[in-house]
């Protein structure tokens, strides 16, 4: 590391003297409109009259001159177009820093200078759109729109595909290069994370290597602290709005962060600068992106690729954006997870379905094809991979260029009728009492046993239903929200999809306050009593939440008039359930199959519903008798139920599953449940 930073030190730099600049190229200006252009192939009398003038810019009169003597001048007359001028721009850019040790900074400004006297560039195209963290991190200004996500060109994998058009209706701050050794060390180094191995290839500004997804998002909060900031993300990697609130709406997350799949795409196709280029920034990868050349001696780690070496960042060419190594170079973690393509039209996607993270542009020591802008590939966020790394990303402001729900398929805004105060989703009271939970049929799982008496001891009400995508987007459109796909399958009275237990949480407390009820969650996912104090018995909890798993099995089997059937109502599947033998693999209107005894439908198959509790596979070992509620977990939520895509075994009324609170799936929705009112004020 020491090494790095010595390297780093070393070259020329601009620290302190950015007032004076404008007025060094002034004169430059001046010189050349004196003299004729003739003057800039004689560095010595250009050092000396500028130092007539500026001796005291002496950084940035050498940065000039060593960029003359280097025969820039003679190369950009050469470049006629635009784009050939960027392009020698760049590239005398990457040979001052690699023949001059000169930094990125002092040698953009005299080649712009050089430019700007020869009227090669006009002062607006000097101009940097963007942001400097105080940790050095440079991020450029992307301005939201829309674009066709996926393999647009026809030669990609199937998860490139469908390629479907796609809205970004914010405007954002992006990495202007993966983040570097130089800036991730600083970060470790004042925090005391642990510090990644760069293989012997270099610190500095090299991309750094070897950080999981997590330890990027550690990176992101430190900033976004230092900064003055929210924290993008909680603990277990859900997003915080800026309120610190859990939430799946990314255009509702302040803080830096890492960019959603979709960001990253259109950043790297250019935004609306897009020239449709396959790598980013060009359809010659050898121009934008460090790659393995030669992928049929491709090493099968990076311990054997000794012919490959990483580069530091910025030294290829960058798109229309100004983004550079979105292709080649390093992969780049992405915030949401991997999940399969859609179809249809989508607006600030994010994925939260349970599975790996994204990563995305490739890597210097794989294939070209890998550089692809639409290639996509999943890993585990805990792996640490000595290709992988990452970019940040900002929102650029508070407000969103369009309002995300009205641009929603229009059927879906018609079919969300107006809930008024005082109407909330239909309730089936349950009685207090006693039931054998668990496996009772000897034929279940082993996370279904032992078999043991519990005993609920109050009375509360459960949703007569699951919550309807009519009544979700009511919630949605009230709270600003973007509402959960429905896979094309409908709204209106199917139940809703696509939520997480935050999701589902967040449902229950604006319910609770629309009603006049205390909320039921804090922002930890804790209950709360009547008072706003945490609590885990559930007699004082007033407001709407999820049931428990208890409540939930004694809701599912009758309750007080259970006849012990199997299934929710039935011992005969299909008379009360849609599963994999009689959906058609799809979710159906809540409360067409026959309910249970107490008039509750769907709590076998359908789609699954979360419960209030962490899920533990030996829960039912240790768990109390009475009122039972797993407040200690480490990763997954309990959900039951069963589903419209699976067979009748996942119907029982006692078959448990889990997920991770902050993931959501197609077959994923979740009822309501509170605690009848007279029980719920006890001192």
């Amino acid at each position: 590391m020491t090494e790095g930073f010595v390297a780093c030190a070393a070259r020329l730099r601009l620290e302190g003297v950015s007032s004076l600049n404008e007025r060094v190229r002034e004169q430059l200006t001046e010189l050349v409109k004196t003299h004729g252009g003739d003057i800039l192939d004689q560095p010595d009398k250009i050092e000396t009259l500028l130092k007539t003038s500026f001796g005291e810019s002496e950084t940035e009169i050498k940065a000039i001159v060593t960029a003359l003597r280097e025969g820039l001048l003679s190369e950009l007359m050469k470049s006629e177009d635009s784009s050939a001028q960027t392009a020698a721009i760049e590239g005398f850019s990457r040979r001052l820093r690699k023949n001059r040790s000169m930094d990125e900074e002092a040698a953009t400004w005299a080649i712009e200078s050089i430019a700007l006297a020869l009227g090669k560039l006009t002062p607006a195209e000097t101009e940097f759109s963007g942001i400097k963290t105080t940790n050095g991190d440079e991020l450029v200004y992307v301005e939201g729109g829309s674009f066709v996500m996926g393999d647009t060109w026809g030669d990609g994998a199937d998860v490139e595909k469908p390629a479907h058009r796609v809205n970004i209706t914010y405007d954002l701050y992006v990495g202007k290069y993966p983040v570097t050794f130089e800036e991730y060390d600083r970060f470790f180094m004042e925090t005391g994370a642990t510090e990644p191995e760069d293989e012997g290839l270099g610190r500095g500004r090299r991309p750094v290597i070897n950080v999981n997804w997590f330890q990027a998002t550690w990176y992101c909060n430190w900033l976004s602290e230092k900064e003055g900031l929210p924290p993008a993300y909680y603990e277990d990697g859900s997003l915080l709005d800026e309120n610190g609130k859990k939430t799946n709406d990314i255009a509702r997350v302040r803080g830096y962060r890492l960019l959603s799949e979709a960001e990253w795409e259109y950043a790297a196709r250019g935004g609306k600068e897009s020239r449709g280029h396959k790598y980013s920034g060009s359809d010659d990868p050898s121009l934008v992106a460090w790659f393995d050349e030669k992928p049929s001696e491709a090493p099968t780690d990076l311990s054997k690729a000794k012919r490959l070496v990483a580069h530091e960042v910025g030294m290829k060419m960058p798109n229309e954006l100004g983004l550079y190594d979105m292709s080649g170079s390093v992969w780049e973690w992405c915030s949401d997870r991997f999940d399969d393509y859609t179809d249809s039209e989508e607006t600030n996607p994010y994925s939260i379905r349970e599975g790996g993270r994204v990563i995305r542009g490739g890597c210097w020591f794989k294939p070209a094809n890998l550089a692809r802008i639409a290639h996509r590939e999943e890993l585990s966020p805990m792996e640490i991979h000595n290709g992988v790394g990452f970019r940040i990303c900002r929102a650029a402001d508070r407000k969103t260029k369009a309002d995300s729900f009205s641009q929603m398929n229009e059927r879906q805004a018609n079919e969300a009728p107006f809930i008024p105060a005082g109407e909330v989703p239909d309730l089936v009271l349950v009685e207090r009492g006693s039931f054998k939970m668990g496996d009772t049929w000897g034929d279940g799982l082993i996370d279904e046993r032992p078999v043991r008496e519990v005993r609920i001891t109050y009375d509360f009400y459960i949703g007569k239903h699951e919550v309807r995508f009519s009544e979700f987007d009511v919630f949605c459109e009230a709270t600003g929200r973007i509402p959960p796909s429905d896979e094309d399958w409908g709204r209106g009275d199917l139940p809703v999809i696509n939520v997480t237990w935050w999701d589902a949480v967040e449902f229950c407390n604006w319910l609770s306050e629309r009603e006049g009820l205390p909320k039921a969650y804090d922002d930890d996912g804790r209950l709360l009593d009547a008072t706003g104090k945490a609590t885990d018995i559930l007699e004082r909890v007033p407001g709407f939440r999820l049931p428990t798993e208890a409540e939930w099995e004694y809701a599912a089997r009758g309750g007080k008039k259970s006849e012990g059937h199997k299934y929710a109502g039935s011992d005969d599947v299909d008379e009360v359930a849609w599963y994999s033998e009689n959906s058609g693999i799809k979710p159906h209107e809540v409360g067409k199959k026959a309910p249970n005894e107490l008039g509750i439908h769907d709590m076998s198959g359908n789609v699954w519903e979360w419960c209030s509790d962490w899920y533990e596979e030996d829960y039912y070992g240790d768990s109390p008798n009475v009122n039972p509620y797993n407040t200690e977990g480490d990763y997954e939520r309990v959900m039951r139920g069963g589903s419209a895509g699976l067979n009748e075994t996942f119907a029982r009324v006692t078959h448990r599953d889990y997920l991770e609170p902050s993931s959501a799936g197609n077959a994923v929705g979740f009822r309501i449940c509170r605690t009848a009112k007279n029980q719920s004020e006890l001192p």
